[in-house]
């Protein structure tokens, strides 16, 4: 019977592959970090840049505690060091809990998790965070419903009620959301829906809807957004080559929930922004097309070549909520455009190499007209 998606399942957590006892668990892993940018604050007449090096241990701990309760814990501490065009910052130490949890059984189908946990949708496209808090899952058949009360953590400062209705079938998935975001004085009701379906050994696709009411962006009181990815794998040779064509587009009092991190796979090995490597934007008054090559020749080994072009549909002078920071002319609606590469390789079941780089170019609608150039590097290894 096909499975339906949900944001949260106590089963799917990160493996644990080395026993203490017969019912407690664990795994460590480690990962080097070097990300470069440049040109990604804007219109200070300064060639901006940044190299930061960062080094991470984390511990994965699973216990069976006996009648279907598990406890679980992913705890990290990395060390970094970073450099600007300004100065070199000295060493720091930072740990972090990124779940730590008790999840039980209520029922035959049901299942309740309270602590820290990671929400994620299937597309990221709505939850894709660390909250605190506690999330209900009920399973029955090819159907899901879910209901979690949560707060934001580090930079997400608000608390969330988000119901989740979710059905499977042989290849396709759907589903819909409702999220009420509380965050100081301002509340949002987000409501969203989901389609994805396999229609072809070579053609899939992936839509969102979502539409935003209440203190949305920019003063509006609502707000629309569209996202739609069609993927057509070009021939059954060892390459597995694929194109991902892909709009979005959201009106000026659009914005997202907040937990959203708009990474995707495409079937890849390691995840990218589907709005751009470096630009990273919102879609709040933004509409953005993408064309997308990539090879699959196996599970060791995936790359994605994408091309972004990015479009304001109301003139404005301020810049679009994005990773680069910067001022509009309000004279033009052509924002810029972005080419960029992801690719992972995996030589073993223990080692990944993860590589990105990426450029972006502004348009007319920008007023520094200084492209910005991001590149990523990162080796993990798991014990």
């Amino acid at each position: 019977m096909p499975n339906p998606p949900v944001i949260f399942d106590i089963a799917k957590r990160k493996k644990t592959k080395r026993p203490i006892t017969d019912w407690l668990r664990f795994s460590v892993y480690s990962h080097l970090r070097f990300l470069g940018e440049s040109q990604i604050e804007r219109d200070d007449e300064t060639p901006d840049r940044k190299d930061e090096f960062a080094a991470y241990l984390g511990f994965v701990g699973r216990a069976d505690l006996g009648r279907g309760v598990t406890g679980f814990v992913n705890a990290e501490v990395n060390v970094r060091e970073k450099q600007t065009h300004q100065r070199s910052y000295d060493r720091i130490m930072r740990p972090s809990v990124k779940e730590a949890l008790l999840s039980f059984p209520t029922s035959a189908i049901g299942q309740l998790s309270i602590g820290r946990l990671r929400l994620s949708d299937p597309h990221k496209w709505v939850a894709d965070a660390s909250v605190d808090g506690l999330h209900y899952v009920s399973k029955s058949g090819d159907k899901a419903f879910e209901f979690a009360a949560v707060q934001g953590t580090r930079n997400v400062t608000a608390t969330y009620v988000l119901l989740h209705r979710s059905q499977a079938f042989s290849a396709r998935r759907q589903g819909a959301f409702a999220v009420v975001e509380h965050d100081a004085e301002e509340r949002r009701l987000h409501l969203s829906a989901y389609l994805g379906d396999q229609t072809s050994s070579r053609f899939s696709y992936q839509l969102n809807a979502a539409t935003v009411v209440g203190n949305a962006a920019d003063g509006r009181s609502i707000g629309v957004g569209i996202d739609a990815r069609f993927i057509q794998k070009i021939t059954a040779d060892r390459w597995n080559p694929q194109i991902t064509y892909g709009f979005a587009i959201g009106t000026p009092g659009f914005q997202q929930s907040g937990l959203h991190s708009n990474k995707t796979k495409d079937g890849g090995q390691t995840q990218f922004h589907r709005y751009g490597y470096v630009f990273q934007p919102e879609l709040t008054n933004l509409a953005v097309a993408t064309l997308a090559y990539g090879l699959r020749p196996s599970r060791k080994f995936s790359v994605d070549l994408s091309a972004h072009v990015y479009l304001q549909p109301s003139l404005t002078t301020s810049g679009p909520d994005a990773r680069l920071k910067g001022a509009t002319t309000g004279a033009a609606h052509f924002v810029g455009s972005e080419i960029s590469v992801a690719g992972a390789w995996r030589p073993s079941k223990k080692t990944k190499l993860e590589i990105g780089a990426g450029r972006f170019l502004p348009g007319p609608a920008y007023a520094d007209p200084s492209s910005a150039s991001r590149v990523y590097m990162r080796l993990s290894v798991y014990f």
